[in-house]
């Protein structure tokens, strides 16, 4: 069965393109200025996220990929490379990119994407901010103009995963939560748009499809409660290879429905991971 792409319209310039597939059914977004329009991530397994956007916009495309995951840099960031579009990640997850497309990564498209960096796409801007934690190289985009923080899975969508290799220890990214809450109480009411919109299940059963301040303190709160030694997940298993050795646990809020995390890699001292 070939995977299908649904299309809603958020504002007026912006679009969310959800894969809908047995894969991870991951969101890409489409955001026009006057002058130019950027895709936000690239899907997983599905195809035509290209064309898709050529029939959404007239303006010259490029791409930003928030993280080097497979369902942010699939079959969708392989069209970008062959239309020879520009594309930006931050050099601290390329390494995951070159795992997955080894010799076929052109790399002469991919350009460095670093925090407080500002797309100027004609009457309306992206801004970057760091989010280390899901992966060393995790980006969020920030729209000022409009309230809209693109957030991919650098807070998940009700799941969150930090149990992964890649994933940074939870000292650290509590740092990033709390830089965060900061800047969400400096810019209120603002939208989060997540990489997995159909998982935000609490916020779907109030009419909502969009996440904001209350998640977010109620992430930092569990993530703080499990480097004190508060609360201790339940241990779980993914059966997945690359989650063979992991010591998964997980805990649920009411808005964070399952974060999962390494019970060996709570805190970082002198480059050993302890708990």
């Amino acid at each position: 069965m070939k995977e299908q792409l649904k299309i809603s319209k958020l504002q007026h310039n912006i679009y969310r393109i959800q894969e809908d597939s047995s894969f991870m059914n991951v969101d890409s977004y489409l955001v026009c200025g006057e002058a130019y329009a950027v895709v936000i991530d690239g899907l997983g397994i599905a195809e035509g996220l290209y064309e898709c956007a050529g029939k959404l916009t007239d303006k010259p495309l490029y791409m930003i990929v928030t993280h080097g995951h497979p369902d942010h840099a699939g079959k969708g960031m392989q069209e970008f490379m062959e239309a020879e579009c520009d594309i930006y990640i931050s050099y601290k997850d390329l390494y995951l990119l070159r795992e997955m497309y080894g010799d076929n990564l052109k790399m002469e498209q991919f350009h460095n994407m670093e925090n407080g960096m500002r797309f100027d796409l004609g009457g309306t801007s992206l801004e970057v901010i760091a989010m280390p934690g899901h992966t060393r190289g995790s980006m969020m985009l920030y729209m000022e103009k409009e309230k809209v923080l693109f957030s991919a899975d650098a807070i998940g969508s009700g799941g969150l995963w930090m149990q992964l290799q890649e994933s940074r220890p939870l000292t650290e990214y509590l740092e990033s939560l709390s830089r965060l809450e900061v800047f969400l109480e400096r810019n209120d009411s603002v939208k989060i748009y997540p990489g997995h919109s159909w998982q935000i299940e609490p916020y779907i059963e109030e009419g909502q499809d969009y996440l904001d301040m209350e998640y977010v303190r109620e992430l930092k709160k569990l993530t703080i409660d499990i480097i004190e030694g508060r609360i201790e997940g339940e241990k779980t298993e993914i059966p997945m290879d690359i989650m063979e050795g992991i010591d998964i646990h997980s805990v649920k809020g009411r808005c964070v429905t399952d974060y999962c995390y390494d019970a060996e890699h709570i805190m970082e001292k002198e480059g050993i991971y302890e708990r």
